[in-house]
Formats: C-alpha cells, sequence, structure tokens
C-alpha cells in the first residue's frame, strides 16, 4: 500500500514497503532550492524506510529542466538512493521532449545508475518492467 511522505507543487513522494518501491512524480520549473526546500529531507525519509535493493519509478513528464544548481542536488540524490540500495529505476518521460530525455540520462550516468535505469512513455510501461 502507497504511503504519502511529501505532496506539493513541485514533486509528489510516495513509497510502498511492501514492495519495496518507491514513486516520485517530480513537475515544473525547479529555478532554486526554495523552490523544493525539503526535497533533500523527503528523499532521506524513503531512502530509510526502504530495504536494500528497492526499485523506483520516477514520473519527470511535467518537470522542465532544473536550474544547473538544483540539477546538481538532483544527482547528488540519486547518489545517495544508489548508495542506499536503489535497484532498477523506471523513468517516466515524455518521449517528445528530447532535452529533458537527454538531461535526465546525464543526471543517470553522473550517478553510475544508468545501467539500471530505463525510460518508458507510461505508467503502465514502467511497473510493467519493474515488476519482471
Amino acid at each position: 500500500m502507497k504511503k504519502e511522505i511529501a505532496k506539493n507543487e513541485y514533486y509528489e513522494a510516495y513509497l510502498d514497503e511492501e514492495i519495496n518501491r518507491m514513486y516520485w512524480v517530480m513537475k515544473g520549473k525547479w529555478n532554486k532550492m526554495t523552490d523544493i526546500p525539503d526535497y533533500v529531507q523527503h528523499n532521506k525519509e524513503v531512502a530509510r524506510c526502504l530495504k536494500p535493493g528497492f526499485t523506483a519509478v520516477t514520473d519527470i513528464r511535467t518537470l522542465e529542466i532544473p536550474a544547473p544548481k538544483v540539477l546538481e542536488v538532483i544527482t547528488e540524490m540519486v547518489k545517495m538512493m544508489e548508495e542506499a540500495g536503489m535497484g532498477r529505476q523506471a523513468q517516466i518521460i515524455n518521449k517528445n521532449d528530447l532535452n529533458a530525455i537527454r538531461a535526465s540520462r546525464d543526471v543517470m550516468k553522473e550517478a553510475d545508475m544508468d545501467l539500471k535505469m530505463m525510460q518508458f512513455g507510461s505508467y503502465e510501461e514502467a511497473i510493467e518492467w519493474l515488476n519482471k
């Protein structure tokens, strides 16, 4: 059963401890860290609640490419999740936004997660891949 960790105008974070999975919906334009003041803390909370090997679903269809300083923090959070034992990550993307796809792949590569991540056009495809 999904448990809500955070819900605001920039993101939603949920976890399901039964299946050891986190869910993020990221949206809008993250210009500065003051837009998302609790983002780091919410990531830490999710990581504490899950066991190594957890999977992740990240919906970034409506997230605009964040400002460079914010992108650095996002990269650090992906690294932290990797250190906490994140297994595979399924990203749900807007397949027509090539810049966002490229930026997302760059973040995952920087965090050494690019081999564990796949991008999908729908939630259903993402879940199907994670459940295999």
